[in-house]
């Protein structure tokens, strides 16, 4: 029994997940009412998931801004995200080109013009305004409650819960985890051709593989100056696990706050990096969503993409992703990039219904694990990086203070 207690939450966790994924796969029939179940009440968090947002960063806000650091851990924040999302999806580029072979030609006068219109439907209703509205008031109550002493009372109490809620969440974790794998196994089943599905799944933990070790590079040895075998053993393996079995950078948020102070890396940065991170951060969705292109026209349809398709493509998805993170199965950036390449490519409405339904069932399940997983990681690199470079002095909560 103590040797049980030894083995590591995040292996429980992952064997949880296999063992859903099995499940679903070969009893999809039987279990197709347990994986809706299970999708309906994970739409039922994402819903509240604007309010966590809200409860973790106003306090960090409020931490950050006495200390005199907020502004410009902010702005130096999101802007690494918006670089490392344009190199991320630059990469994607590059490597698609490489392996399938993809040619350069003149691009036409309306590329621009079609990558535009697909920003001109996106409206609220693909969820990505609450989120970003949940950012925007917990700067404001961050900055409002150094002269605001009951809104700093508040944001103490909201310091305090999310603090506390850990140890509930390691105990139901491998739980949650089984039920997302039955839904995610069950899905892969009914929808995929298994030839596809497997190499883009392989395409995909290629992708994820090439930009990790970039990124880790660069963030973890070069920036902060950690050890890369110790940052994979004690963040990235655990956060990845539960960030497979959610597909969801929102959900996967109060774990990923949890392993990444385990790691080292500053409450305070932390609580401020990861919850900007789940929202506009979606580099490994930018690096794919373009990098998909090439394999689907190549190798589902055996048809030509040149380079000029994929540079008109790769800032407007990079936008796309920026915009409307978080969403469950990836359906909504795998809906819009879909549409855009079939606009950019000119394909006849019959043909651009079937690329569309082809891009979207083999992009989900399995490589929506890997891009998540990849995503959700990152952000907790962002965490460790910034840890380093603006370090803050721990936040003192007297108990007696803080009600419950």
């Amino acid at each position: 029994m103590n040797q049980l207690k030894r083995i590591p939450s995040y292996i429980w966790t992952l064997l949880s997940l296999f063992i859903g994924l099995l499940l679903g796969g070969l009893c999809s029939y039987e279990l197709a009412g347990v994986a809706e179940a299970t999708h309906t009440g994970l739409r039922g968090f994402i819903n509240v998931v604007p309010l966590l947002i809200f409860i973790a960063l106003s306090p960090a806000v409020s931490k950050l801004t006495s200390q005199g650091r907020g502004g410009l851990l902010a702005g130096s924040v999101i802007g690494w995200y918006l670089l490392t999302s344009l190199l991320a999806g630059l990469l994607g580029v590059t490597l698609s080109s490489i392996i399938f072979d993809i040619g350069f030609s003149a691009g036409e006068d309306s590329l621009i013009a079609d990558a535009m219109a697909m920003f001109s439907t996106l409206n609220g209703s693909s969820g990505a305004s609450l989120p970003l509205l949940a950012i925007v008031m917990a700067i404001i109550a961050g900055l409002l409650a150094g002269i605001i002493p009951p809104l700093q009372a508040q944001l103490d109490r909201f310091d305090y819960w999310m603090n506390n809620a850990t140890p509930l969440l390691s105990r139901i974790m491998p739980f949650i985890v089984f039920f997302l794998g039955i839904s995610l196994g069950v899905n892969t089943g009914a929808t995929q051709s298994m030839t596809y599905y497997l190499w883009i799944s392989l395409y995909t933990l290629l992708l994820c593989v090439s930009w990790l070790a970039i990124y880790q590079v660069i963030a973890i040895k070069l920036i902060a100056k950690q050890s890369i075998r110790r940052v994979l053993k004690s963040y990235f393996f655990p956060t990845a696990v539960f960030a497979a079995g959610t597909c969801s950078s929102l959900a996967t948020l109060p774990v990923n706050l949890q392993n990444v102070k385990k790691a080292g890396a500053d409450e305070n940065i932390a609580n401020f990096v990861l919850p900007i991170g789940s929202v506009v951060n979606m580099d490994t969705s930018a690096l794919a969503y373009v990098a998909y292109a090439p394999f689907i026209m190549t190798v589902v349809f055996d048809a030509p993409l040149t380079w000029s398709v994929l540079l008109v493509a790769w800032p407007a998805i990079v936008l796309f992703t920026i915009a409307a993170p978080g969403l469950p199965a990836g359906m909504g950036t795998a809906l819009w990039s879909s549409t855009l390449f079939a606009s950019l490519l000119g394909l006849p409405e019959a043909q651009a219904t079937v690329f569309i339904t082809t891009w979207i069932a083999l992009s989900g399940g399995i490589p929506d694990m890997f891009r998540t997983a990849t995503n959700c990681t990152c952000d907790g690199f962002t965490a460790i990086l910034f840890s380093e470079k603006f370090k803050t002095k721990p936040a003192v909560v007297n108990a007696n203070e803080v009600t419950t």
